[in-house]
């Protein structure tokens, strides 16, 4: 069975596993899976579950564990903070390509030109879900929303107690000759991407307060060379996939 389910760890109660909602609907009247029939799933945390359904009605099925596989936290997280676009498309696809490509935080942050959030949260949570579960992972990236800048250092801060983080900024004015790092150090990397009109004079000041190294991303021997948003957040991620 390639396809892998979501069950949130309060479905998971001693070695049974119940599926409900969509994922019962995918299950049932989708994928046609009958009692005895074998399937995955994961509860986001670390965990994948072989399960064989035992029992299904409209509404839930249930399954038993024949097997789990625990994989530890990473080493080596990334993070990305890009600032909120103007169509919701743009954001969505960034979002959905960041989860493929291993993102472990997702910030999206109020900068100084973007525009006032029309997105509704939910939506990017259920795509996050999505892309979670096609693409086979058991760690789910956190997606969170910020003010500024200063709010995404401070919440990443928070979140990587204890182990280092190594913070840069994406910026077309940087040198050609700053680029990225071959390899990402253990801990907590974040990425800093500008929205449409890139980084303000206000914000720059802030990263040189905050000793955050700009870099350059594109290519200085390249016609144009510089990276829309959103391709700038697959671009940093694909690098270290």
């Amino acid at each position: 069975m390639n396809v892998q389910f979501y069950v949130h760890p309060s479905q998971i109660v001693s070695n049974m596993v119940t599926l409900q909602g969509d994922e019962c609907i995918h299950a049932t009247q989708v994928l046609r899976l009958r009692e005895g029939d074998r399937c995955l799933a994961t509860d986001g945390c670390g965990h994948r579950y072989e399960l064989k359904l035992v029992s299904l009605t409209k509404k839930e099925a249930q399954a038993i564990i024949v097997h789990t596989e625990s994989f530890p936290t990473p080493t080596t997280l990334r993070a990305v903070a890009l600032g909120s676009l103007h169509k919701k498309d743009r954001i969505e696809w960034a979002l959905e390509k960041a989860v493929e490509l291993g993102v472990d935080y997702f910030y999206i942050y109020q900068a100084d030109h973007s525009e006032r959030a029309r997105w509704k949260k939910s939506r990017l949570d259920q795509i996050i879900l999505s892309a979670s579960k096609q693409s086979k992972r058991t760690w789910f990236p956190k997606l969170i929303l910020a003010d500024n800048l200063q709010h995404v250092k401070q919440d990443a801060h928070q979140r990587c107690q204890g182990i280092e983080l190594t913070l840069w900024a994406a910026h077309e004015s940087a040198s050609p000759n700053t680029r990225l790092p071959e390899k990402l150090t253990e801990g907590c990397n974040l990425f800093f991407i500008g929205p449409e009109g890139g980084f303000s004079s206000n914000e720059l000041k802030w990263f040189d307060s905050e000793s955050i190294p700009p870099f350059f991303l594109g290519d200085q021997l390249t016609d144009g060379g510089i990276l829309r948003a959103e391709t700038a957040v697959v671009t940093i991620l694909a690098k270290y996939f």
